[in-house]
């Protein structure tokens, strides 16, 4: 196949794949998540002529996605780290429209609790609507019941998170709303006091 037609095939997955490696990326500075996008693109056009059958072409580019970002990871590790709104990457689309700005954010410290492979078979499976079959494929494991139990582990691992951040946000709230109601309390006395000194 000649690396010409690329393009082409790619226009059909263009906006799920950037969708993927942007989430993907998220932890990652601007320009190291870009690295990831244009490393795996290019590695996909130089190796596209290999590609035998063109109905496998999302998943076999999702696996370059997935391997480059592994790759990037392994040579960063310690980047993983960095606190939240360190170079903070824009979300994909896919979230913009439904969840506002708190819940995003909540998603992604949530999403940070998960393990590289975790958070790849999640994001195959939930936003670039990959089978549990293609993902096994695009991540290397030889059975399907490696990528179930992945997916399995990484939504409870998920659930727990958000709902920990939920109550320590709750509870914040709380005790704020406490303190706002003893200050207003004693505002009410010492205007109180005042008045009755008159």
């Amino acid at each position: 196949m000649e690396s010409s037609g690329f393009f082409e095939v790619f226009n059909n997955c263009y906006n799920d794949a950037i969708r993927y490696c942007r989430t993907l990326t998220a932890r990652l500075s601007r320009d190291e998540a870009n690295d990831v996008i244009q490393q795996a693109l290019l590695q996909a056009i130089e190796n596209f002529s290999s590609l035998d059958d063109l109905t496998k072409f999302k998943p076999w580019l999702f696996k370059i996605i997935t391997n480059v970002f592994y790759n990037s990871v392994k040579r960063n590790f310690w980047k993983r780290f960095l606190p939240l709104d360190d170079n903070p990457v824009d979300i994909p689309e896919v979230y913009s429209n439904s969840v506002d700005t708190e819940k995003r954010n909540l998603l992604y410290e949530a999403l940070t609790v998960l393990n590289e492979k975790e958070k790849s078979a999640l994001l195959l499976f939930e936003i670039a609507g990959f089978s549990i079959e293609e993902i096994a494929g695009i991540q290397n494991e030889k059975s399907d019941s490696a990528v179930k139990s992945r997916l399995s582990r990484a939504r409870k691992k998920l659930r727990n998170k958000i709902e920990k951040l939920e109550k320590n946000k709750f509870e914040k709230n709380k005790s704020s709303k406490i303190l706002t109601g003893d200050l207003e309390n004693e505002t009410f006395k010492l205007i109180s006091e005042f008045e009755s000194r008159k």
